[in-house]
């Protein structure tokens, strides 16, 4: 049996769906693609990018409960330099939008590592453990225009 996948690209940095087996994989990799690349409402305290006014968000965040958000706050890091502290705070994005998976008991544990990939882009590797105790390690790979 197969169902739709998301399969993001990071060459064009766009999703599109692709045939896969319907198998715990796929769902893990389509709630990943989602959870990353879903932009977040952003907090008030949030410096958004350019000096902006919207602070974005899902449009089905209204079922949500008050202060959840779906998605990452990568669309903050828009037009930033590559540099440690970006790296960090985006590693510190990813985990917090991968959070509810273990939250909600689909996995166990997500860690995130974030490195610089190319001069404007930063890699994630996602370890997600899944319920037996094992490991799965997905990569990620997010554009940054500087």
């Amino acid at each position: 049996m197969t169902m739709l996948a998301l399969a993001w690209s990071d060459l064009t940095q766009q999703i599109d769906l692709q045939a896969r087996p319907s198998d715990r994989l796929t769902w893990l990799e389509n709630a990943v693609t989602i959870s990353l690349f879903t932009d977040a409402r952003a907090s008030a305290d949030d410096a958004l990018p350019d000096g902006g006014v919207e602070r974005r968000g899902y449009w089905g965040d209204i079922d949500l409960p008050e202060g959840e958000s779906l998605g990452s706050k990568l669309w903050l890091l828009a037009r930033e330099k590559v540099t440690p502290p970006v790296i960090n705070k985006a590693r510190d994005y990813c985990s917090a939008a991968l959070s509810w998976m273990v939250d909600d008991g689909h996995l166990l544990a997500v860690n995130v590592d974030a490195q610089r990939g190319a001069l404007d882009r930063i890699e994630f590797e996602i370890n997600c453990q899944l319920p037996d105790g094992s490991w799965i390690a997905l990569l990620r790979e997010h554009y940054h225009v500087v």
